[in-house]
């Protein structure tokens, strides 16, 4: 029997009664007992991911930035104390976090009764380096949320009498939030939000306020199955881990997460002009959705929103769980990371409405595809089913976040017309992601001499960015020829299989210090390619890639006079003889590039055209291969 989304009641969800006293301890006391919220559900029936109710005005309600949750004090609270919750219940529940999360990786085992094809029963069901990568996660966190509605309109109901409604009405609204990882973080406040940080928490409830575990720190297993995880020593840890001072020691440390912050912050700008190139120069689906796509299909377009979003898992985990593909899902990070990386799919999608899967060969073997597999839009996103007569979402099916029954401020259709909402998107992509970019640049440039344009003494427009002093001495004629620029990147390719786990690629101006453990900080350092791979396991050869933006780093060559603008003329033989690079390992050690199986690096440039209206994006021609690095 199949249950559907208007049976939830009857779905969910576990029994708390042989937790082990650690777990109890830290779940919220609401002083009945918790089989009587949420009871256990049977392994009997499947489930069906539906769509979750509308607002009574027929609208769907947004998911919000968590800074924003925070402000809506009962959906705050409601959303801590049901993924607390959550997190607490019976790991052999189906419905249970623990289950949920195990769907994307391991334990390598069948959910919701959907089995694995033969010689695939060594992964998880998620399509990474997929043309389905993007589809395959919004069933996914759907389901996430579906769950987490439940247990909040739940919580809504043991309220007190005389704020019962106030919190019953603000549950009918509640959806997961994302973390901007591509902002900066408000004034005052840390890039990786503090939410995140601490391992316990106090917290509001319907029973007053308790000192609970803070469900955003880490999962706790109960209890650790060790055979379920690959990897020594996380095999051992029975929680969740960021920025583990080790990956020796079977003793758990403690978790980094100002290391994280400090690690993704650093990071910021490169995610930032990447995001920019992607939203303004990508207009193919499969370019845009996979790392696998460029020398699948040939693109000259390397980079992807799967190899974006590889950079949160390899420097938000820093080696712990999250930097891991099977084990990443049970960090509470992970939802609240896809969450975002949804938002920016849908952005796209919003840009490039006419844009669609196009059939390619998945490179990895999932639970239900093996390797070489073609796989378009009508493919069934397994194990999720949309019905009770035992379909399958599809990416068809999931194309719009509305099929699910939650939207973004950023695509919201009902507020704007598409037009509206295109160029809305368009005015804030520059506004976010391209104020490191040429474009951005040069736009405040120009801001700041209209403002001052009664100046008839000034000279020629020069950029004096906030936070890079390095450009205020770059006069604009030196980048821009009549409203065209050349930009310039660096584009890496390496088999997906190629090191044994996660590694980085470093680039310098100049040569790399000594150490690679310095590589991060160096005052030479470009940025890197952050690798999210697969041990190696199966052999194969299957390419995957991802680039880094060149144009900044240059714009402030010319600024200390070592090339006089940006023309391949100039670039080119300036890069053959000062461009190097370095791999580092998941460990900090330095790795010979002839290990990395598959490594090829090539620079490319390609001539942009800044639109003349501050709603359109630049255009793009096509890039141009102009130096091998490797």
């Amino acid at each position: 029997m199949l249950l559907s989304v208007g049976r939830l009641s009857l779905l969910l969800t576990a029994s708390l009664l042989f937790l082990p006293p650690l777990i109890l301890s830290q779940t919220y006391n609401y002083g009945i007992p918790i089989r009587e919220i949420a009871p256990r559900r049977s392994s009997a029936s499947r489930v069906v991911v539906g769509r979750l109710p509308s607002r009574e005005d027929g609208t769907v309600p947004l998911r919000l930035e968590i800074r924003e949750l925070i402000r809506l004090t009962e959906q705050w609270d409601m959303f801590i104390l049901a993924l607390n919750l959550f997190q607490a219940l019976d790991q052999d529940d189906p419905l249970s976090y623990y289950q949920i999360a195990g769907i994307h990786g391991v334990p390598f085992q069948p959910w919701n009764d959907v089995q694995p094809v033969a010689g695939a029963n060594n992964s998880g069901y998620c399509t990474h380096s997929s043309v389905l990568f993007p589809m395959w996660h919004r069933p996914y966190l759907a389901l996430f949320e579906q769950q987490m509605y439940f247990l909040v309109n739940k919580i809504a109901t043991l309220y007190p009498p005389d704020v019962r409604q106030r919190y019953q009405r603000a549950a009918r609204n509640f959806r997961m939030p994302y973390w901007d990882w591509a902002a900066r973080a408000p004034e005052g406040e840390t890039y990786f939000p503090e939410v995140f940080w601490n391992a316990q928490i106090d917290q509001n409830g319907p029973n007053g306020t308790q000192k609970i575990k803070n469900p955003l720190y880490s999962y706790q297993f109960h209890p650790l199955d060790e055979k379920a995880f690959p990897w020594t020593p996380l095999k051992y840890w029975t929680e969740t881990k960021r920025a583990p001072n080790t990956t020796k020691d079977i003793r758990a440390p403690p978790s980094n997460n100002r290391q994280v912050s400090e690690a993704l912050s650093s990071r910021l700008p490169d995610i930032q002009r990447r995001l920019f190139i992607l939203f303004s120069s990508y207009k193919d689906y499969n370019a845009f959705s996979s790392k696998a796509n460029a020398i699948a299909q040939g693109s000259s377009r390397w980079d992807s929103v799967e190899s974006i979003h590889d950079v949160i898992h390899i420097y938000g985990g820093l080696r712990g769980h999250l930097t891991y593909v099977p084990l990443s899902s049970f960090d509470p990070l992970f939802y609240l990371h896809h969450t975002m990386t949804d938002r920016i799919i849908a952005m796209w999608q919003a840009l490039n409405p006419s844009a669609w899967i196009e059939p390619m060969a998945a490179i990895e073997t999932s639970y239900t595809t093996l390797n070489g597999t073609i796989q378009d839009s009508s493919t069934p996103l397994t194990p999720f089913y949309i019905s009770d007569d035992g379909s399958f979402w599809t990416s068809d099916l999931a194309r719009v976040p509305e099929a699910f029954g939650y939207s973004y401020a950023d695509t919201d259709v009902s507020v704007y017309s598409a037009d509206e909402v295109r160029r809305n998107l368009a005015r804030n992509i520059i506004d976010w992601y391209g104020q490191t970019s040429a474009v951005g640049i040069r736009n405040q440039a120009q801001s700041r001499q209209q403002v001052d344009d009664a100046s008839a003494h000034r000279p020629p427009s020069r950029w004096a960015m906030e936070e890079n002093s390095d450009l205020s001495d770059l006069h604009v004629e030196q980048v821009f020829k009549d409203n065209h620029y050349t930009e310039w990147i660096a584009n890496v390719q390496v088999n997906v299989e190629a090191l044994d786990g996660q590694f980085a690629i470093h680039f310098f101006l100049g040569q790399p210090p000594p150490n690679s453990w310095e590589w991060r900080t160096a005052p030479n350092g470009v940025g890197d390619v952050p690798i999210f791979a697969m041990n190696r396991s199966t052999g194969s050869d299957a390419k995957i890639t991802g680039t880094l933006p060149l144009t900044t780093a240059l714009m402030e060559r010319i600024a200390q006079g070592d090339i006089p603008d940006l023309s391949p003329e100039m670039v080119e033989p300036y890069l053959r003889a000062n461009l190097s690079f370095g791999v580092r390992a998941s460990d900090d050690t330095q790795v010979s590039p002839q290990e990395v199986d598959g490594l090829y690096i090539v620079i490319s440039s390609a001539d942009v055209t800044v639109a003349e209206t501050e709603d359109e994006l630049p255009s793009w021609s096509e890039p141009v291969s102009r130096l091998t690095l490797w």
